[in-house]
C-alpha cells in the first residue's frame, strides 16, 4: 500500500505538482496515513518491547494501536474523499460510486473490529440468551449507530445504486462472524435480507439533501430493518427472553439513533438572518 501511494504522488511530481498536492484528489490523506501507519508500527513494536503484548480488549485500546487503526482508517477513506470532492452530479456514474461503498465497506469493517468487545450482533448468538444487562443492550444501540452512519453519510453526496446497502452490511456481518462466532450462519444471512430492505427503502423513499423528511424517513427505517427483525427473530427462536416491549423499544430506539444522525448529516438549514 505504502508503495502505491508513494508511486502516485511520484506520477504527481513528475507533472509539476510539490507537495501533498502532488497526490490525487483525495489521496493526500492516504499519503498521511502511510508514515502514521509506520510509526504506529514502531510504537507498537517498541510497547510490546516494554510492556509485554496485549490480551483481550486491551489489544483494541492500546495506543499504539489506535495509531495504527487512524493511519489505516486514513488509507482506506481515500476513495471515498478522493469521489466525494470529484465534481459529478449527485447520480454519479457506477464506476465513481461502487468504489466509493467499498471504501465506506472497509471503514465500516476496521470501525466494527475495533469495536468486537460491542458488537451487539453478535452479543445474542453467543451469550446474550437469558441475561438482559444494561451493557448487552447499550452494545446495541452502538452497533446500530455505526452500522447508519456510513449509509447516511454516502447518501449525502451520492445516489446510491441497488445493492449498495446489501454489500455494506452482508459483508461486514460476515466478516465479524468468521471472527467471532465461526460457524454461525443465521445472522449474516439476516443482514444480506435487511441489506435488501434498505436498498428497496432507497428506491422507494429516494431519499437526499433536497428531500429532508425521505432522508429523515429512510434514517429512522434503516435501524428498523435490521434490529426488529433480528431481536424479534432471537425470540422466536428461543435464543433471548427479551420481552417484547423490550425489543421492540430496542428497535425504535435504534431507528431514533438513526434520525438523530440524519439531522447531523443533513442538519435542518439556519435562517438566512442568523448567518447576519
Amino acid at each position: 500500500m505504502a508503495a502505491w501511494v508513494l508511486w502516485l504522488g511520484y506520477r504527481g511530481w513528475r507533472s509539476g505538482r510539490r507537495g501533498l498536492a502532488a497526490f490525487p484528489e483525495g489521496y493526500a490523506l492516504a499519503a498521511l496515513g502511510v508514515p502514521l501507519f509506520g510509526l504506529g508500527g514502531l510504537g507498537d513494536m517498541t510497547w510490546h518491547t516494554v510492556f509485554g503484548i496485549e490480551v483481550g480488549i486491551e489489544a483494541l485500546l492500546s495506543p499504539t494501536h489506535l495509531l495504527l487503526f487512524a493511519g489505516a482508517s486514513s488509507i482506506l477513506a481515500a476513495p471515498l474523499v478522493s469521489s466525494w470532492r470529484v465534481p459529478t452530479p449527485r447520480a454519479a456514474p457506477a464506476g465513481v460510486v461502487w468504489p466509493t461503498v467499498l471504501s465506506a465497506t472497509a471503514l465500516l469493517s476496521f470501525t466494527s473490529f475495533m469495536h468486537m468487545y460491542l458488537w451487539g450482533l453478535m452479543a445474542a448468538p453467543q451469550g446474550l440468551g437469558y441475561v438482559q444487562t444494561r451493557g448487552e443492550l447499550s452494545s446495541i444501540l452502538l452497533t446500530a449507530l455505526i452500522l447508519a452512519a456510513p449509509v447516511l453519510l454516502l447518501l449525502r453526496r451520492f445516489r446510491l445504486p441497488f445493492g449498495a446497502v446489501t454489500l455494506m452490511y452482508g459483508l461486514n456481518t460476515l466478516l465479524m462472524t468468521l471472527m467471532l462466532v465461526p460457524g454461525e450462519w443465521r445472522v449474516p444471512l439476516l443482514m444480506l435480507a435487511a441489506g435488501l430492505v434498505a436498498d428497496a427503502l432507497l428506491l422507494l423513499l429516494n431519499p437526499s439533501p433536497a428531500r429532508p423528511w425521505a432522508l429523515r424517513a429512510f434514517a429512522f427505517g434503516l435501524p428498523l430493518a435490521v434490529w426488529g427483525p433480528y431481536l424479534g427473530g432471537l425470540v422466536g427462536l428461543g435464543l433471548t427472553n427479551l420481552s417484547l416491549e423490550l425489543w421492540l423499544g430496542v428497535a425504535v430506539m435504534a431507528g431514533l439513533g438513526g434520525l438523530g444522525l440524519s439531522a447531523l448529516v443533513v442538519p435542518p438549514p439556519v435562517p438566512a438572518e442568523a448567518n447576519s
